[in-house]
């Protein structure tokens, strides 16, 4: 089994470990295996754009650097850390940037042995294990689940750095959503904002933005909405009026875990608001 070294970042270690279970369970099914770093520390959560704010990018070098140590390749769950980690790599690697380079290795005090490649999840199962091999491994078919997938704007901009996906219509989440069986259902707000850390203060926003994407993928007849970020999982199904008809909110290794056979312990549902299982058991699924 493929092992790939890991940083769940603060979130998926703490407030959101259920999904973090979740998607190292089903990484297990499907046929790797997620090796969280031995030592890590807190990404800052947000790239900080400007140019001479070196103290903002001290943190998430020093995980790169920790990388480096155990091989070429870094994965993460969740979109934000992929965000900053992959960009701050991209500003170490950019010719002409070396006398910054250099300064920010040199303070971080760890070795650094090599680029690293910084993946995200879904990079793994689409390119690294293939969606040929992720469908030999479902044993549930998600049984033409009409899914919404939501990106939020972190797994796609800025494309030139990221190279995740289209940024205006992306399609992995869409792709592995139908590897599983389910139907991906198209929707306006894939790749909008769901209001981010603006829950913390100005939490009348996020949940506007929110209840606007779910409104939105709910019209075009999604059953329930797919996240790759935890942030964005929070929001979605936190901060919305819950209704009878308001969409059950999964992050997508939870689908993954129901598709490939993981059991109701391991999906991590605890925490969702609503009664995500209950859906699944009147989908059959569970």
């Amino acid at each position: 089994m493929t092992k790939y070294a890991y940083y769940p970042g603060c979130t998926l270690y703490t407030k959101a470990r259920n999904l973090d279970l979740c998607a190292r369970k089903a990484a297990e099914k499907v046929g790797f295996e997620l090796t969280e770093m031995p030592s890590w520390n807190c990404c800052g959560a947000i790239y900080n754009a400007t140019s001479d704010d070196l103290a903002a990018q001290v943190g998430p070098v020093r995980n790169l650097a920790k990388a480096s140590q155990l091989g070429e390749k870094l994965v993460t769950l969740c979109a934000a850390c992929y965000n900053v980690l992959k960009r701050v790599q991209d500003r170490l690697d950019q010719p002409g940037n070396e006398i910054e380079s250099e300064r920010l290795k040199t303070f971080v005090d760890e070795k650094f042995e090599r680029s690293v490649k910084v993946l995200h999840y879904l990079e793994v199962l689409k390119n690294d294990i293939g969606w040929d091999r992720v469908k030999e491994k479902v044993t549930k078919p998600l049984a033409k689940l009409k899914v919404a997938s939501y990106y939020g704007c972190l797994m796609v901009r800025p494309k030139e750095v990221l190279g995740f996906d289209d940024p205006e219509n992306p399609q992995v989440m869409d792709d592995l959503m139908r590897v599983l069986g389910a139907e991906p259902t198209k929707f306006d707000f894939k790749a909008e904002c769901c209001g981010g850390y603006l829950v913390v203060n100005r939490r009348e926003v996020a949940k506007a933005a929110s209840q606007k994407i779910l409104d939105n993928a709910r019209a075009w007849g999604a059953e329930a909405i797919v996240t790759t970020c935890p942030l964005c999982q929070y929001n979605l199904d936190k901060l919305r009026v819950l209704t009878d008809g308001s969409l059950p909110v999964f992050y997508f290794t939870q689908l993954l875990g129901v598709a490939v056979g993981l059991n109701l312990d391991e999906l991590g549902l605890e925490h969702s608001a609503g009664d995500p299982a209950g859906f699944l058991r009147s989908k059959g699924l569970l």
